[in-house]
């Protein structure tokens, strides 16, 4: 199977499902409403009856910002004008690759570690739904697999964790040989080269663990593996043995994410939302944005799935 094959089909499975879409796009907003409550409620007690609302309803007010970033505690601190519109998102990119996921605030890890160990029972019924399967979307059923293959999946996550810490290392390394190496040199172009390329380096390498991963979760349902060492060591040699499909499938899609993260980019309406449709229609096309980025994420298992169980690739 070609891998634009793979790719389409992968995307037929996950629309064939739209009730599985809901569901976890329901999830993942009451995983955010508690932190979202706790900021609006932040901002509406820093804001009060004060004038600051009309030159938030005009813009961003860097001069309130200023004030409320110096009293802010906790959750509160994470709030920052690169926030507003597909800041958020460039944001989170930039933490993965240098690692600052692990150095937010005690609160925000630990919802994103809910978040994680929600994904870790959910991917066992998502990969069972995604394995060439029709019929009605049942929750029983869902979370019947779900619960299957809980524990081996957060094994598998601690697995990739301490790898992703390696890789992480090995960046703080590299990053430090090359301030190093671009200390005495005054060519901008060069110093940019340098940081580029080590950049690059480096998303290869998380990539790459992420992608080996995915297949080793696919083998550890299809094969049903108890031995998560074996299976991650799996996934690599099914990455490695397929490389070609399995790369090209992996990195277009991800090629694709990062057009679409561009075109809500250019789309997202900024701050200064002063009336009620103009608020609910920046809601509704930030939603829009996540169910499309969540669509992606599940076709990327769906798609891997479609590969995987195609008579040509090498298992």
């Amino acid at each position: 199977m070609s891998t634009l094959k793979a790719a389409f089909k992968g995307l037929g499975r996950v629309l064939a499902s739209p009730a599985l879409v809901l569901f976890l796009w329901l999830a993942n907003v009451l995983v955010a409403i508690p932190l979202a409550v706790s900021m609006a409620a932040s901002i509406a007690e820093s804001v009060g009856s004060s004038l600051v609302h009309q030159n938030l309803r005009d813009g961003f007010d860097m001069g309130w910002y200023g004030e409320f970033d110096a009293r802010a505690k906790g959750v509160e601190k994470t709030l920052a004008p690169s926030l507003v519109g597909a800041g958020a998102f460039f944001d989170n990119i930039e933490a993965w690759l240098n690692g600052r996921l692990f150095e937010m605030l005690p609160a925000v890890v630990a919802l994103g570690l809910v978040y994680a160990f929600l994904w870790a029972l959910f991917l066992g019924g998502i990969l069972h739904r995604y394995a060439d399967r029709g019929g009605l979307f049942r929750l029983s059923e869902f979370f019947s697999h779900g619960g299957e293959f809980f524990f081996r999946f957060v094994r598998l996550a601690v697995l990739s964790g301490l790898l992703y810490y390696l890789v992480y290392r090995f960046a703080s390394w590299l990053f430090g040989r090359v301030e190093e190496a671009v200390r005495d040199v005054t060519v901008e172009r060069t110093v940019l080269g340098y940081v580029v390329a080590a950049a690059l380096l480096v998303a290869l390498l998380l990539t790459f663990v992420n992608m080996a991963f995915d297949y080793a979760k696919i083998a550890t349902y299809k094969e049903n593996r108890r031995s998560m060492i074996l299976a991650a060591i799996k996934g690599f040699r099914l990455v490695l043995g397929n490389f070609g499909r399995t790369t090209l499938l992996y990195y277009g899609l991800g090629l694709f994410g990062l057009l679409l993260l561009g075109a809500y980019h250019v789309v997202a309406p900024g701050p200064g939302q002063a009336s009620v449709p103009s608020i609910v229609f920046a809601f509704l096309v930030g939603q829009a944005y996540l169910v499309a980025k969540l669509v992606l994420r599940l076709t990327f298992y769906a798609g891997q799935m479609a590969l995987y169980e195609s008579p040509g690739f090498n298992r």
